[in-house]
Formats: structure tokens, C-alpha cells, sequence
């Protein structure tokens, strides 16, 4: 399996390359990802080309047996581009972006395509036969600093086609989008204005003042534009060399969507940063970021960039406790992951990322981290059977959507509404009770319960294929604000829950985001603080009503057979213990087997093995015992802190 680290001998002298090689291939690495953010290097000048020096490094660390991911290096245009094509983004206020950082270069620009895509087909031409290369990289995350969305003329110009294809007469567009509101029709698809910043808006703000089917249909062209952009490179690779290709996703980030960046990629990596300046994640968080990566093409998946030390840009997030870094590596496998690659190998002393530490510091002394690499290499070379082509027991699904998650970023209903932390809500719980859950859409008919939180935006064939589901015995849950909107961002007319009226059997009589808490008590209690619906049961049972206020004694959580299926209404948001008491019902009415151990504690069920895991800072006794597929000795269920086992089913 691949077990390696980022490296760019660019950074560094010559005279370093084969001491690093040495070193990576004494912790047991067998990988090295690079060339990304190199294009000064491999092009100094147009049309001059040199991959020299990778030619050169990719041959000293093949003596060491460890072979090469490469990268196009196209998220960093160098500065003769800049200084000749017009290819630099623009803001929501008509700003250029300025040239000297990163992910400058706009998705539609002519000249950057253009570039791009010669620079692939440069490298594919000169790397074509060369064995120590596995696997391509496109570009490097796509969608960070908010690169997504340009509003230059580029952009209007193949917005404005994109439309027209998409709704062919401009009669239609209007109609659908309902532009007599405000007068804001147009005449004609060369009309069409991007949704920059305008006189409604505060500057600085976060709202959004356009009509809403044009701020979805932008984010979807937005998104559409990377998708192609990035398989204009993939063509180019692929004249030369039939070698797997992907790309670095990032997780929770949401501007571009996954699921179609992922269609035309041999399969998804993604970059896994735990704890860094800007913050650290809860464990089930980037959990739930695995299952995301790998729910984008139901296909198993490798990180591309781990973190390996201490990281930040301008100050550092905590160094990894001695048994994190094994921690993190296990549990990205575990979810799916089927190989790592740590970022970086070693810190540089300069750049923006000078804080951004590695598995060696800038001395370049292998230290703790290091030897803690090298320790789960060596356990990972008894466990790759376990790890390669292997497949989780999945009991829940989790349906993410960006057209919802971009929907509900435009009208986000309540001050403190979130999609992405309502998602969030559902799968913490469920992962707190160990209860395997996927993150994707699709084949419903896999899971014993489907959770479609704030399934807002409508999508027919969705809702054909869930009630088919429920139909057949399935259990779905809903909640608040699903079901309520059309394809183009537009509210529907009809009676609330709108497109699932008849599977919940209810009716939202009203709603009220809430400026004071509100509780609900049944089945399960709970203090209510962004929203409440107020539900008229048609043929739903009442499993929690209101406590207080106007809507005392009204319903809050309901529960409809369907066919041989049920579902669940859920209309209001849970605190934290309310929502894991919430899951545990659901979960218990649908035969869904819950392990409940101490905090921290983690265990995924694998067609072929058990992994747990122990997220605390302190040792665990568990009720997990069993042969440990890692030293082949009887496992007593104790866990050390940051320890995991893989325990033969």
C-alpha cells in the first residue's frame, strides 16, 4: 500500500536528496508526492520546459525503493504568466487578485486553461514510460480561499452560456426564476449579471441580496467550471499514460461539488488536518470528513497530505501526543482510507509555510515523530490485507447534497443555522454510539436508516428513490426545512412538509425561528434554541410535543408508517445528549446494533475486522476483546491512550 510523505527537491539542495531518500526509506516510506506548486521550475520561461530536476530526484529516491505521485503543478502560476494573460481572479467587489499567493488563477480564463493544459501535456509527454511515476495529481485543492467563484468578465461571459444551454430561451429563465420580482428581467442571456456585490448589501457581509436562483445556478456554474477545468488536464495526461489520476480534496469544504469533481478521477485523495492554527476537530469530525471522501464515489480512497507536526501559517496549531500521528494514520484507514501520505517530509525554513512542520523539524534530526512513522509502517505491512480492498459495515447514511448545502448558505432561515453542523449533529450521534454511517447519496436501499437532514432543494428522482425505499421497509428521517424548495432555489406553494407531506404524514401548521429557547419532552427532552414547526399529525404519531409558550402541547417529533417503512419528522434542532438519545430510539426501532462504550472511543466494523480506537489522552478499559490482528496476542480490552486495535471478527 502507499505509505509515504510530500516532498519537493526544488526546496532543497541536491546534496540533501539522497540523505532524505535514505531516511524516508529507513521509516519504511515506499512513496513521495510532488511537483505541485513547481510550475516556476519546470517552465522559468514560456514554452521552456525543464523537468530536469524531477528527473533527477524521482530517479535517487527509486534507488531507495520508493516510487513517485505527480502532481501538475497548476495551482501556482508563475509570474511571466501573470505579467503576460490577463488570468487573475475577480472579487465580489471588482478587485483583482492580486499575483503572490496561491489558487490566483481563474477557472475560465482562456489563456490559464490554455497554459494549464500544456504544461500537463508537457510533463505526461516527458513522464510517460517512466516506471517510478504510480499515479497523477491534478492540480492542488481546488475550492481553498474561497478560489471557487470569480466574477470577472471571463466568468459572465461563459456563465451567460452555460445558462443558455442550460435554459435555452430567456423567456424560460425568467419565468423560473421568477425576475418580475424587482423588475429584474432580462432581455437576453448576454444580460445576465453575476451576483457581485450590490446596494442591498453591507459591505463585508455574508448575506446574500441577488435573487436566489441566480446565486445557485452561479455556485453551480462555478463548480461546473473547476469540474472542467480540471478534466481538461486529465485528457491531456491521459494521451500519454493510462496511470490512475486524482486529486486532493479537503473534506468539509463545500464550494465545489465532490461528486462531480470525482466522476472523471480513477479515485479521490484528501488532505487531513486535525489540528492546525485555525483550530482542532473533534474526532468524529474528521470521521465524518473520511466518510465524505469516501461517500464521493463509494470507492475507498487514499490522504494525500497528513499532518505529521505542528502546522500553521502564521502561528501553529499543538504538536501531535506522542500516538496520535499512528492514531490519525489508523483511523483514516479505517474508514476507508488505503494509503498515507504525510505532509511535509521536512520543514522548510522559508515561505509562507515555514510553520509548517513535518515529520522531521528544520534540522532535519529524526526525533519522535519520525520513529513514531516508522513504528506504524512496520505494523501496517501485517495489516495491508486488512486494509486494502476492505469494506465497512455500513448501517446509516447521512444524505449530503451541495445543492442544499449552497441553498441553505443563501437563505439560511435562522441566525444560527447551519447545514453543514446539522449534518454534523446527526453523524456525531450516531458515530458516538458506534454505529457505522456513511456520507454520500445513492443506493439507499443499503442502509436500515437514512437520514436526509434540511433536504431542502428537491431533486425528483431522489424522492422517487426514497419513497421507494420506505416503501419497502426502510426508515427515513427528515427534519425541519426539508422538502420546501424547487430545483431552481424557489419555494414551493403547497403545504408544508411540501415534497414529503404524504411520507410524513404531517402538516407544518407553523414555524417560528426562535429568539428565546423553547423544550419538547415525549419520547426524548430537550431545550429548542434556532427553530421550531409546529405539526398537525394527519397519520403520524406523536413522539414529542412542546412544553411551553403559544405551541404548548403541539407536536414536535413525529414518527408515520409508510408501506413497510417509517418516517421520522423531526422538527426542531436537539441539543447534544437530546439528539444521541434521539438516535438511540431510531436506531433501537430499526434493529441497528449499538456499541456504547466510554467517550473517545471508536469502533468501526469491517467486512473482515474490527478497528478501535481510543481518541483520549488517557488509557480506556473497553468491552472489546479479541485476537489483535497487529501482534497477534489476546486483546484484554484495554486500550492505551491514543491506542488501536485491529481485532480478528
Amino acid at each position: 500500500m502507499i505509505f509515504g510523505a510530500c516532498y519537493y527537491p526544488e526546496h532543497w539542495d541536491k546534496t540533501e536528496w539522497k540523505h532524505h531518500a535514505r531516511l524516508m526509506h529507513e521509516a519504511g516510506l515506499n512513496t513521495i508526492r510532488t511537483g505541485d506548486f513547481a510550475w516556476g521550475v519546470m517552465e522559468p520561461e514560456e514554452g521552456k520546459f525543464d523537468f530536469s530536476f524531477l528527473d533527477e530526484a524521482i530517479e535517487i529516491f527509486a534507488k531507495e525503493g520508493i516510487k513517485t505521485i505527480l502532481c501538475t503543478p497548476t495551482a501556482g502560476p508563475p509570474k511571466w504568466l501573470v505579467n503576460k494573460y490577463d488570468i487573475l481572479q475577480r472579487d465580489r467587489y471588482g478587485n483583482k487578485e492580486n499575483w503572490g499567493a496561491r489558487r490566483e488563477g481563474c477557472a475560465n480564463s482562456r489563456e490559464y486553461r490554455k497554459r494549464s493544459v500544456l504544461i500537463a501535456e508537457e510533463m505526461a509527454k516527458h513522464f510517460a514510460d517512466n516506471p517510478n511515476i504510480i499515479a497523477w495529481q491534478i492540480d492542488n485543492e481546488f475550492g481553498c480561499h474561497d478560489s471557487t467563484r470569480c466574477y470577472c468578465e471571463n466568468c459572465r461571459k461563459a456563465f451567460s452560456k452555460w445558462l443558455e444551454k442550460k435554459y435555452v430561451t430567456i423567456e424560460n429563465l425568467n419565468k423560473l426564476w421568477g425576475t418580475v420580482f424587482w423588475s429584474l428581467q432580462y432581455s437576453s442571456f448576454d444580460d445576465i449579471i453575476l451576483p457581485v456585490y450590490n446596494s442591498c448589501e453591507p459591505e463585508n457581509s455574508q448575506s446574500w441580496s441577488h435573487n436566489p436562483s441566480l446565486d445557485l445556478e452561479y455556485r453551480r456554474f462555478s463548480s461546473d467550471s473547476w469540474v472542467e477545468y480540471q478534466k481538461l488536464q486529465i485528457d491531456a495526461i491521459k494521451k500519454y499514460t493510462n496511470k490512475p489520476v486524482t486529486h486532493n480534496f479537503m473534506g468539509h469544504f463545500s464550494d465545489i461539488d465532490y461528486y462531480d469533481l470525482a466522476k472523471d478521477l480513477d479515485f479521490v485523495a484528501w488532505d487531513n488536518y486535525p489540528d492546525n492554527q485555525w483550530g482542532d476537530s473533534e474526532y468524529e469530525y474528521v470521521s465524518m470528513a473520511h466518510e465524505n471522501m469516501r461517500g464521493v464515489k463509494n470507492k475507498n480512497f487514499i490522504v494525500a497530505e497528513q499532518e505529521s507536526g505542528p502546522c500553521g501559517w502564521d502561528t501553529m496549531g499543538s504538536t501531535p501526543e506522542p500516538g496520535q500521528l499512528r492514531l490519525w494514520t489508523y483511523q483514516a484507514l479505517a474508514h476507508g482510507g488505503e494509503g498515507m501520505i504525510y505532509f511535509r517530509f521536512k520543514a522548510l525554513p522559508y515561505g509562507m509555510e515555514q510553520y509548517w512542520y513535518g515529520i522531521l523539524d528544520h534540522d532535519g534530526i529524526p526525533r519522535r515523530r519520525y520513529y513514531e512513522i516508522q513504528k506504524t509502517g512496520n505494523e501496517l505491512k501485517r495489516l495491508e490485507p486488512y486494509i486494502l480492498g476492505a469494506k465497512n459495515k455500513y448501517d446509516a447514511l447521512i444524505v449530503k447534497t451541495y445543492d442544499n448545502l449552497w441553498a441553505h448558505q443563501i437563505k439560511h432561515h435562522a441566525k444560527d443555522f447551519d447545514y453543514r453542523n446539522m449534518l454534523y449533529s446527526y453523524y456525531k450521534a450516531n458515530a458516538d454510539l458506534n454505529i457505522n454511517t456513511a456520507v454520500s447519496v445513492g443506493n439507499y436501499d443499503n442502509y436500515k436508516v437514512v437520514y436526509m437532514p434540511a433536504y431542502n432543494i428537491v431533486h425528483t428522482d431522489e424522492i422517487e428513490k426514497i419513497t421507494e425505499y420506505v416503501k419497502n421497509g426502510g426508515t427515513l428521517v427528515i427534519t425541519f426545512r426539508s422538502g420546501t424548495r424547487d430545483v431552481y432555489n424557489n419555494l414551493f406553494t403547497s403545504t408544508l412538509p411540501c415534497a414529503f407531506y404524504e411520507l410524513a404524514g404531517i402538516e407544518v401548521e407553523e414555524f417560528t425561528a426562535l429568539r428565546k429557547p423553547a423544550h419538547i419532552t415525549g419520547e426524548i427532552k430537550s431545550e429548542v434554541n434556532i427553530w421550531c414547526d409546529i405539526l398537525k399529525p394527519m397519520t403520524a404519531q406523536v413522539l414529542c410535543t412542546y412544553t411551553d409558550r403559544y405551541f404548548k402541547d403541539r407536536a414536535a417529533i413525529t414518527v408515520n408508517s409508510y408501506g413497510k417503512g417509517k418516517v421520522y419528522y423531526i422538527g426542531c434542532d436537539l441539543e447534544t445528549t437530546a439528539m444521541k438519545n434521539l438516535i438511540r430510539y431510531i436506531s433501537k426501532k430499526a434493529g441497528i446494533e449499538m456499541i456504547e462504550e466510554p467517550h473517545g472511543i471508536e469502533i468501526v466494523q469491517r467486512d473482515n475486522c474490527t478497528v478501535i480506537m481510543n481518541h483520549n489522552d488517557f488509557a480506556v478499559q473497553t468491552s472489546i476483546c479479541g485476537k489483535s490482528l497487529i501482534n497477534g496476542e489476546n486483546f484484554n480490552g484495554e486500550l492505551d491512550a491514543y491506542g488501536v486495535e485491529f481485532i480478528v471478527n
